[in-house]
């Protein structure tokens, strides 16, 4: 793991640490201790300076997240949660501070005003509180409920919860990114790691000892104010990765141009034209790779078939297939864009669905794809490229004629009807263009109902209430009215059964009092019902029969 980097003025600092430790293991004079207060004094003013340099880089984020807040929230929310976790370790190691000095010069009075200049300490060249403060006897180092230790474990659970912010699922960073990142971030300058020694002196062995062991007071507040200025700098760090980090996957463009998406260039009469129309960013000076194959495997994210790139300039690929062959046709494509990461990011289309066609007649029931017989069947009849007046139409069976923009079949037999269409070309010269052929029907039998029902529990008031009996033409396409030429009425009164008629589709005055007659939960039966067809044949109906309530 590589270290955070350190200002030219950090190094300094931490170079004149290292030699005033050495020199004060040869038992210098005070002037050394002085000194020592000289190079804390120095990581004070660093801190402050961190401090301004980290309360920009917030600032930066609160502009960013005024700007697009959906993007930058996730970063501006691990940014605050950097800080939180920075803070509190710093305040941490402040009031660490304010307690040593505390328990050696047993001067509260003092405490805040000594932690600011520890030139006011009394006793800076103590070591012996100092060293039992931080390491007890100093017999066990490695004991974790020691100070020390404790300094220590709270610096590795901050550095992993730093670098582990870059793992949040909501940041969306891709493995490269995190893989770079935490690369560049390294250890983020918090090293806890045991010296590498050969000593067997315990005191040379741990972090623990390494850092306050036999040191005067003076010397721990300046190791103190050092591990205070890397918890700052790692938190300049993580915020300035999150900084860079939401725009860092951005692809760049230098173009935008409208681009236009029909659902479909033909459409059918009476529908609509619906198309996507917006604005495209594309790089004219980076190509995306594209292919195309025959389909798209969403399991092994790769296209299948046969696969084919495709010619791409200033950034705009464009597909060219022959349409050889008739039929509906079906490819997918794979857009490969190279990330500002270097890495290619993939974009998949699939099903993309196409139909070639050769010029044909075309002929569609307005209604549906059968004929009925006896009635007007309206017909739609073009072909491609020829205008209505070059195209003329024939029927194989009944006649066939124009009406308006249409055309209008009545046919007469049952089984089959064909169409055959012709156009004139520049020449006047007639070409057949097909048929198309249709399946003839009778019209079918209507439904008869009463009340709007085909029979059922029904009240006694509603019954008779009714007018008569209608023929209806359940789900059936045609405008088509059929007359009820008659029909019975019949029920059991005192065991005996009484049936009243009608010469048409009307109520009489003899059934409605038959009806009147008839006791709740009885049946009411309408029976030998006639109708009439605009075809003119005559069909019976089924019965209705109605239980009263």
């Amino acid at each position: 793991m590589g270290h955070g980097k350190e200002t030219p003025r950090q190094k300094m600092i931490g170079m004149m640490y290292l030699v005033l430790t050495a020199l004060l293991a040869l038992n210098v004079s005070k002037d050394i201790l002085n000194a020592f207060v000289i190079v804390n004094n120095g990581l004070e003013v660093t801190n402050k300076a961190f401090d301004g340099k980290n309360n920009k880089l917030y600032a930066d984020f609160d502009k960013q997240l005024s700007v697009n807040r959906i993007k930058v929230e996730p970063f501006h929310k691990a940014a605050q949660d950097a800080k939180e976790m920075a803070d509190s370790l710093y305040n941490f190691i402040q009031d660490i501070k304010k307690e040593i000095i505390l328990e050696t010069d047993k001067k509260p009075e003092m405490v805040d005003t000594a932690v600011s200049n520890i030139m006011l300490i009394d006793s800076k060249d103590n070591y012996d509180i100092p060293t039992h403060f931080f390491l007890g006897d100093g017999t066990q180092p490695e004991n974790p409920s020691l100070v020390a230790n404790e300094i220590k474990e709270k610096l590795n659970k901050f550095r992993e919860a730093l670098i582990s912010l870059f793992d949040r699922r909501e940041l969306r960073l891709s493995d490269i990114t995190k893989e770079v990142i935490k690369s560049k971030l390294g250890d983020l300058g918090i090293d806890t790691k045991d010296p590498i020694t050969n000593s067997e002196d315990p005191a040379d062995r741990y972090w623990s000892t390494s850092k306050f062991y036999h040191l005067p007071i003076v010397a721990c507040i300046t190791v103190l104010s050092q591990l205070q200025n890397n918890v700052q700098n790692a938190e300049s760090q993580v915020v300035s990765e999150l900084l860079g980090a939401f725009s860092s996957e951005d692809f760049k463009f230098d173009t935008l141009a409208g681009k236009v998406i029909p659902k479909s260039t033909v459409i059918v009469q009476g529908s609509s034209y619906t198309a996507d129309l917006f604005v495209a960013a594309f790089s004219t000076t980076e190509n995306p790779l594209i292919f195309v194959g025959e389909g798209y495997d969403t399991v092994k994210h790769e296209l299948t078939g046969k696969i084919d790139s495709v010619s791409v300039s200033k950034g705009v690929g464009t597909l060219e297939i022959s349409g050889s062959s008739t039929g509906n046709k079906k490819y997918s494509a794979l857009i490969k864009v190279k990330t500002p990461t270097g890495a290619y990011k993939e974009y998949p289309i699939k099903d993309i669905e196409y139909t070639v066609t050769k010029p044909m007649a075309v002929v569609s029931a307005t209604k549906m794809n059968v004929m009925y017989i006896g009635v007007d069947n309206p017909l739609d009849i073009s072909v491609s490229g020829f205008t209505d007046d070059k195209v003329s139409a024939t029927i194989s069976q009944g006649n066939l004629s124009k009406s308006g923009t249409g055309y209008v079949a009545r046919v007469s037999t049952a089984g089959e009807a064909t169409i055959s269409v012709s156009a004139k070309d520049e020449e006047g010269k007639a070409k057949s263009m097909g048929q198309s052929k249709f399946r003839v029907k009778r019209v079918p039998d209507p439904v008869a109902k009463v009340a709007g029902s085909k029979g059922g529990v029904i009240a006694k008031n509603l019954l008779a209430a009714q007018s008569g009996v209608i023929a209806d033409l359940e789900n059936f396409d045609f405008d088509l009215k059929f007359i009820v030429k008659g029909f019975t009425v019949s029920a059991t009164i005192k065991g005996f059964e009484q049936i009243k008629a009608s010469p048409n589709n009307i109520l009489t005055p003899d059934q409605k009092a038959l009806i009147a007659k008839v006791e709740k939960g009885q049946k009411v039966y309408f029976d030998d019902i006639k109708a009439a067809g605009p075809d003119g044949s005559n069909r019976p109906l089924s019965p209705i029969i109605f239980k009263l309530n």
